[in-house]
């Protein structure tokens, strides 16, 4: 049951990596196209973190399985997309941080014990993840999308066009 439930965690947390590297790169959040790959990413992270490999390669993955699938997907440019999912990496890494950090300081947390309780350890996470996705959200509304998908490059919407009747 555990496994379950860190799983879940790491694809709202992947999902939250994903929409804050698309709200950076100025490209509209889908969410329907981005859970499938934070899936299979999550899945793939536990995986690697599970396994006798140097110890942030689970970070490397990600960068890069992020990268080739916001790339291929989108009409962002290249540079801008690497740039926002460092950026949203490391504001996750900053995240994390403090939200490790309330839970200690208001007690929920005590540090002697906090390799022991990984129920806490998830809920952080949970925690974390959730506010990540609502920041994606935010950053959407103060910078307008200028990218869009590939799949819509040459499709409108019902209101993009406005014909006169004939």
């Amino acid at each position: 049951m555990y496994i379950v439930l860190q799983y879940l965690q790491a694809i709202i947390e992947i999902l939250g990596l994903f929409s804050f590297s698309l709200a950076l790169s100025h490209v509209n959040i889908k969410w329907k196209k981005c859970i499938i790959p934070a899936m299979v990413l999550a899945a793939l992270v536990l995986i690697i973190r599970n396994l006798p490999v140097v110890f942030g390669m689970h970070i490397l993955v990600i960068v890069i399985m992020m990268f080739i699938f916001i790339t291929k997907m989108t009409q962002a440019p290249k540079h801008m997309v690497f740039l926002s999912i460092f950026v949203s990496i490391f504001f996750l890494a900053i995240l994390e941080f403090c939200v490790n950090q309330l839970f200690i300081g208001i007690g929920l947390m005590p540090v002697n014990d906090a390799p022991e309780k990984g129920n806490m350890w998830l809920l952080m996470g949970y925690t974390q993840a959730i506010l990540m996705n609502i920041l994606a959200i935010l950053i959407q509304l103060l910078w307008k999308p200028r990218y869009s998908w590939k799949s819509e490059a040459g499709s409108h919407e019902k209101n993009d066009i406005i014909s006169p009747k004939s």
